[in-house]
């Protein structure tokens, strides 16, 4: 005969554990996490981990430089540090990686409400995508236009900017609602700053990267500046990134674009993605190319 056990008595029981590893493991260390944790208002939503409490220190095998390992959990999110139990992870742990892993797979099924685009002043596209399980199933429906949004586009055909900003909820549209507008705003300045005319701005739902090289070519721009929600990994689910193509052509290879990612509180600020993405556009209209052959715009001809 096999052994119930209920939903309350197994929270029971792994209440009792964290506790005993917390008073057995944690204590020591506590005050070090502390003093390098990093601040818990990093601007996420409620339940993110970005605004969790700094997770305890496991005892690690003959470290070579103890001292440092509080230091460097408080660095980073990476399952660094974390010893073990026998031959699985420890309870605590556990626990946390299924955390990330529900905070990653909300992040790719949340969405940008229509409210967002009209606050910042873009104009609403759309792919070929009907919703956002056609979008993960095929890729290249996200790549391209619905007929309704090329025709938009193509109003602003004679527009010809030199820079054509869009933002794209990608596969994290959460990181766009919780980012989205402060890099908007210090991509927007940055690129005033530096003499760039940008024209209209667009957002496309169910976007893939693919789908700016369509609208930098409708539009005639010089170059594209795309923000979209990045693909997230474990309790990362607001982060974007910044994808910059000189000379867009339709199906432009990645090869031949310039991304910074990981653009949000607790990684990339802001305003030093957009202030990178200025220079990167300058010397990238100096050279005439991007990507590789520009050597991510720092120091190369």
């Amino acid at each position: 005969m096999g052994i119930s056990i209920d939903d309350d008595a197994i929270e029971a029981i792994v209440r009792a554990v964290k506790k005993r590893m917390g008073a057995s493991e944690s204590a020591a260390a506590a005050t070090v996490v502390d003093r390098y944790a990093p601040p818990k208002d990093c601007g996420g939503g409620s339940g993110h981990s970005c605004t969790s409490d700094p997770r305890p220190i496991h005892s690690v095998k003959d470290p070579a430089f103890e001292a440092m390992l509080p230091k460097l959990v408080a660095m980073t999110s990476s399952q660094i540090a974390v010893g073990h139990a026998g031959s699985r992870f420890r309870t605590d742990l556990y626990l946390r990686v299924r955390e990330g892993h529900a905070d990653a797979r909300d992040a790719v099924h949340s969405d940008v409400g229509p409210e967002w685009p009209v606050q910042q002043q873009l104009i609403s596209l759309e792919t070929r995508c009907k919703d956002r399980g056609e979008y993960l199933l095929y890729p290249n429906h996200g790549r391209r236009l619905s007929e309704t949004s090329r025709a938009t586009v193509q109003a602003y055909a004679d527009t010809r900017p030199d820079v054509q900003i869009i933002v794209g909820d990608g596969l994290s549209p959460n990181a766009i609602v919780q980012n989205g507008a402060d890099s908007l705003r210090e991509l927007q300045a940055s690129l005033a700053l530096a003499g760039l005319r940008t024209g209209v701005g667009f957002f496309v739902k169910h976007a893939r990267i693919g789908v700016a090289d369509e609208i930098g070519v409708l539009v005639g721009a010089r170059a594209t500046v795309m923000l979209v929600g990045e693909r997230p990994g474990l309790g990362t689910g607001d982060s974007l990134s910044f994808y910059i193509a000189i000379n867009p052509k339709l199906d432009q290879d990645n090869a031949e674009k310039n991304c910074i990612s990981n653009v949000r509180p607790i990684g990339i600020a802001p305003s030093e993605a957009a202030e990178q993405t200025a220079t990167i556009l300058r010397r990238g209209f100096e050279a005439g190319v991007g990507g590789v052959a520009l050597g991510l715009g720092w120091g190369r001809r």
